[in-house]
Order: structure tokens, then sequence, then C-alpha cells
């Protein structure tokens, strides 16, 4: 049988004058090891390197780039073609409300405070823009930006009116090395540990089981810890709900989030969600592609929603960055499916990417929605948490290890924040 490999490539990537753009090979070659195979990326512009292509443009235009992969005996086994996209950046005409929205890859704040930083101020490398009038709004806070984004939450979190996972008060000292490890309560449910405080923890409900968690108790670990000693809470409450959620009338509403902020409409919108689908999509025994399909349904009623609230917002879809490839799955998850097959997850998450271009290219959806391609202009080999570890159980020699597999460091969440300024430059050129 003929081998093929695809080639993952947004329509267009925006790139702003000025500013570095790289797009690396392992988030668009979908291949378990893309340095295989022979990686050509050829453009009237930039360089190419081994590991990505980079092009820091000094005028405005648009330039083809193409990419292609051969094996050892030259045969093509893959391409595709996309175009840069360069603008400069201006400031817009008049006041202008984004709004980030996410899970726990935003809930930190960190890669909105950066995106706020390159727009907003004139401090920091690179340098900031300086805009006066651009105004990030949101009901949560950190480090002097709002925005929304709960960890593991998904895409219905946004539209459902109940609270799936719950917080205890739990005294402790874990680690990230501990995060996404299972925990059985005393009425025997299976929680996974979702966000870490000293004094709480956030606990996702494992497969969705729909059993009542004991207001207090004790937590035996099941799976996946490194910590494994028990965790005594005394108190649970369920997380919050939908922040779009209109307690008067029961339904989600984004005019009246709108209005609730009370600092006028809402102009950009972007969500990154997507990575908290795995396990759900195991339960439902979907393949990855219905899977996708589905997610792109549950997206549609959310963007929907938003429209319906506000007819003049634009919306940007954002797929999760791939995850680590150096360790980290293996550290927060143990060696069971779907988590011990990283190139499935990787699969994944380029899906994702299909299935929201899909929607963006729909008639209805094409004049306000919008794609951005992230995996690409994310560098997964070396973007999040890490320890050198003895490269065996006998060796004094060490190697780079992850030990987070989704949730990058703050220079990775940069790069989340280079890849929506990119994109925000373009909105704001606009306006």
């Amino acid at each position: 049988m003929d081998e093929k490999v695809r080639v993952y490539l947004a329509k267009q990537y925006d790139l702003v004058v000025g500013d570095t753009f790289q797009l690396f090979y392992r988030g668009i070659v979908e291949a378990p090891n893309p340095y295989c195979y022979s990686i050509v990326a050829l453009c009237e512009k930039g360089k190419s390197f081994p590991r990505y292509f980079e092009y820091t443009p000094q005028e405005e235009g648009r330039h083809v780039l193409t990419v292609s992969i051969y094996n050892a005996e030259r045969k093509l086994l893959g391409r595709a073609e996309t175009v840069l996209n360069v603008v400069s950046a201006t400031a817009p005409k008049k006041q202008v409300n984004v709004l980030c929205v996410g899970d726990s890859l935003t809930q930190n704040g960190v890669w909105v405070a950066e995106l706020n930083r390159r727009i907003s101020q004139t401090d920091g490398e690179p340098k900031g823009n300086g805009f006066t009038n651009v105004n990030f709004v949101g009901t949560c806070s950190a480090k002097g930006v709002e925005f929304e984004g709960y960890g593991g939450w998904q895409w219905v979190s946004y539209t459902c009116t109940k609270a799936g996972a719950i917080w205890v008060q739990a005294p402790n000292d874990k680690t990230e090395q501990d995060q996404h490890s299972l925990w059985k309560d005393e009425n025997g449910n299976i929680w996974q540990i979702e966000t870490l405080q000293v004094d709480y923890l956030k606990l996702n409900r494992f497969k969705d089981h729909q059993g009542e968690a004991p207001k207090k108790g004790i937590l035996t670990h099941y799976k996946n810890a490194v910590d494994t000693r028990p965790i005594e809470f005394f108190s649970s409450s369920p997380d919050r709900v939908s922040p779009f959620y209109n307690e008067q009338s029961g339904e989600i509403d984004f005019n009246y989030y709108t209005q609730k902020l009370g600092k006028g409409d809402i102009d950009v919108v972007y969500i990154l969600l997507g990575a908290n689908g795995l396990m759900r999509q195991i339960a439902m025994n979907n393949t990855r592609r219905d899977y996708c399909k589905l997610v792109k349904e549950e997206v549609r009623e959310l963007v929907d929603k938003i429209k319906k609230g506000n007819k003049n917002v634009k919306i940007k879809l954002i797929a999760p960055p791939i995850p680590s490839c150096r360790g980290g799955i293996g550290s927060n998850y143990g060696a069971e499916l779907p988590f011990a097959d990283l190139y499935d997850i990787i699969h994944y998450t380029m899906e994702l990417n299909i299935a929201y271009e899909e929607l963006a290219c729909e008639d209805g959806y094409k004049d306000f929605v919008e794609s951005i391609h992230l995996t690409g202009q994310f560098d997964a080999e070396y973007s999040y948490p890490h320890i050198q570890k003895p490269v065996n159980a006998r060796s004094s020699i060490t190697e780079w290890l992850d030990t987070n597999g989704v949730h990058p460091t703050n220079e990775g969440s940069y790069q989340i924040a280079d890849a929506v300024y990119r994109n925000l430059i373009k909105e704001l050129n606009k306006i």
C-alpha cells in the first residue's frame, strides 16, 4: 500500500511586520516521528530550518508557502499549501473589547496577559504596540487582565446550565506531577485532579460519572499520582456554571453577559478549547473523526448563542496545541489508553483543527467565524515543564523529560499569545 503523510496547514497564517513567525513541523506533519522524512518548506520569503520554517517580515504582502514530505527514495508522500498574510500593526480607530475564553490553558491568565502586553503596553520583548483603546473583558482576572478560563471545561461547559466538576477544601502539597491523577471517594466515585491549589483541589468526574460527592471525607489514590498519600477534604462544593448563564431566565444568554460586564459590545471573541475531550470520547466509544464532528456541533451551539447576543462580533476558534512529545503524557496519565498512544492524541488535535476549519468555512458562518491553527505555531518539543531524569535506573546520565502533558510553561503560553496577537492585529486593522 502506498504510504501517505498528511500535512495540516491553515488556509492562511497571519503575520505582522517586524514579528517573527515560526511554523513547527511537529505540529503540522501527521506522523509519529516527522523527522524520519524529508520536509521541504518552500517560499519566496523566510528561512527553512530542520524543525521549523521562520520568517520575520519587513513589509506587508501575501506569500505562498508550500510544505512537501518525501521519503528516502524522494517519493512525494504529502503536500499542503498556505498563504502568509503580512499586515502592519495599526491602532484601531475606536474602542475595541476582546474576550478570551478557554479551559486550564487559559485559567492562569498567562497567555491573555502576554497578549494584552503586546497590544497595550510598550515594554518587554517583543516590544508592545502601546495601543490605548483595546480592552480585555471577562469575569476572571489574573495578572491585571480579564478573561474567562476554567480548568477541565469543554465546549459544552459554556452552554450547560449545571456544574460538572467540584471543588474540595483539602490542604495539600501535590505537584504538577500529580495533576490529572485519579482518586476514589468513600462512595466509590473516581475523580480526576484538574486544578491544584494549596488549600483546594478541583476534581473532574472521571468518565462523566453522576455519583454524589461526599460533603467531606478521604480520597484514596487510584492511579497515576506520584504522591499517593490519601487526601483529606473538609468540604465540597459544585464548580461554577457558565459565565454566560442568565439566572433569571435559566438560559445561556450572551447579551445578558455583555450587559452584566457593562463595558459595551464585545468585538472579538477568542475561544481556545478542546483539550479535555479525550476521556469523554472514549466513554462515548466514538472514533476520533466522529467525535470531532460531534464537537463541531457543540462549537456551533456556543457560536450561535454568542452571535445571537452580539450581531457584529467576530469569533475565533482555536484548537489546543499538540501535547508534550517528550514524556509529559506518561508523567500525568500512566500507561493506559487513550493517553498511552501519543500519536493518536496528536492526530485528535489535528482533527479538531479540521472540524473548526470546516465550521468557519460554512455559509452563514464564514463572514464572522475564523479558525486559528495553533498547532504549527507552538513548539511542543520545548514548551512544557521538564526535569533532567536518569536515562535508565542504573545510570547517572540524565535526559530531558517533560513532567506535564498538556499545560505549557510560561514560554509556551507566550507562543499561544503570539499566534492570537497576529490574528488580532489583522482584526484591529479592520476596525
